[in-house]
């Protein structure tokens, strides 16, 4: 079961998950807040850099994926 407010990494957009990410930084950056408020920023975080890993990892298997299907493709140069 997701914690609230967590999207499936399939429907999580990599962009607007960075940007929520340095809202979050900056937040934290700014000071004044209180113990548990930085906590539950910095849980936020760490829950937005994990989803933010997943959608790496899958990309890089899609293009290692691409890539070894390139390899199987027969080129033929001048040819047609």
């Amino acid at each position: 079961m997701q914690p609230e407010n967590m999207e499936s990494t399939e429907s999580y957009n990599f962009d607007s998950g960075l940007d929520e990410l340095k809202s979050i930084v900056e937040k934290m950056e700014s000071g004044g807040l209180g113990l548990q408020d930085s906590l539950k920023l910095f849980e936020q975080g760490v829950g937005v850099s994990r989803r933010l890993f997943e959608i790496l990892s899958q990309s890089e298997g899609k293009v290692e994926e691409l890539l070894a299907d390139l390899e199987r493709v027969p080129f033929s140069r001048g040819e047609g």
